[in-house]
């Protein structure tokens, strides 16, 4: 169950801003085949290849080798090693340019949309990363993980609410683009959604660093479930369970 959850919680980030794609998806049908084949699909078939890869270098050198850099480091011939680095690099181009360049060039553009447009959003985005890397948050993969699942847990369950159950999915598109329109809420701040997020937050994120030590060992894992239904109970109840409006 811990692995399986820590696996969801992998895809957090992407929870949130798979909308920077889909809204580029001319239909609904688009967006439905896309997920089919590069979810289910290629994660089985990805899935099947790492599993194998990893028995049968096990086989070959003798020991449990989990990851691809290792395992090619093992290899004699320097054409496979060559062919091993250049996989590793274009795949690594690849995830990084879907999963951490598109989402905060749109943000950091949204910030300031007359000063910042996509591509220097992404240049602020790129060098934001070269000064976190030095730290190496991420040298502890499982930890890592979990640190994302529990801060994006609560606004993907307010975001799941708000939408599906309060909104019963329908928007004023319009209105997302007036200033003064249905969605400015509180001089522009949804309060109800941040109060939601932070209650959540201090489940997710505060008790498992700070709080008992048998909290974190029994609940680390499933930080974002943790998140996401403590955000999303908290922002019905605060909001009558009707849809937010001004205010």
């Amino acid at each position: 169950m811990a692995i399986s959850a820590t696996w969801i919680t992998y895809f957090a980030a992407l929870f949130l801003n798979f909308c920077d794609f889909s809204r580029f998806a001319p239909d609904k049908e688009t967006v439905k085949k896309g997920n089919l084949w590069g979810l289910p699909v290629n994660l089985i078939l990805f899935s099947i290849v790492a599993a194998l890869t990893t028995a049968s270098a096990s086989k070959v050198y003798g020991e449990v080798l989990l990851e691809p850099a290792k395992i090619s480091a093992k290899f004699d011939n320097i054409f496979l090693v060559i062919l091993a680095a250049a996989t590793f690099a274009v795949a690594t181009l690849g995830i990084n340019v879907v999963a951490n360049f598109v989402s905060p060039a749109f943000d950091f553009s949204n910030v300031a949309p007359s000063k910042i447009d996509f591509k220097k959003g992404g240049y602020i985005a790129a060098g934001i990363a070269l000064v976190l890397y030095p730290l190496h948050p991420w040298d502890n993969a499982p930890s890592f993980v979990n640190a994302i699942g529990s801060t994006m847990g609560p606004l993907f369950g307010v975001i799941m609410v708000d939408y599906y159950l309060l909104r019963k999915q329908t928007l004023d598109v319009a209105g997302l683009y007036k200033e003064d329109g249905p969605y400015k809420f509180t001089n522009g701040w949804n309060i109800k959604a941040f109060v939601a997020a932070g209650i959540a937050a201090v489940f997710s994120s505060i008790l498992p660093i700070y709080g008992p030590s048998s909290y974190s060992a029994n609940l680390g894992p499933y930080t974002w479930f943790i998140g996401v239904g403590v955000a999303g109970l908290v922002y019905y109840a605060l909001n009558g369970g009707k849809s937010p409006h001004k205010g």
